[in-house]
């Protein structure tokens, strides 16, 4: 039985570049985020300046 308090999710996969894999997982351990949070951070940033 599905745990109804579970937030349907979906995996979105992609790469980068070595350098920039490296920097961007820094990012997220000096500011304690997941990987998942941080992007969501930035991707609500992005959507707030690049609002229609």
């Amino acid at each position: 039985m599905a745990d109804s308090n579970v937030t349907p999710r979906k995996i979105v996969g992609f790469s980068m570049a070595p350098k920039m894999a490296v920097e961007v997982k820094a990012e997220a351990a000096r500011r304690e985020l997941s990987l998942r949070k941080l992007f969501e951070e930035m991707w609500e940033m992005y959507q707030e300046k690049n609002k229609p």
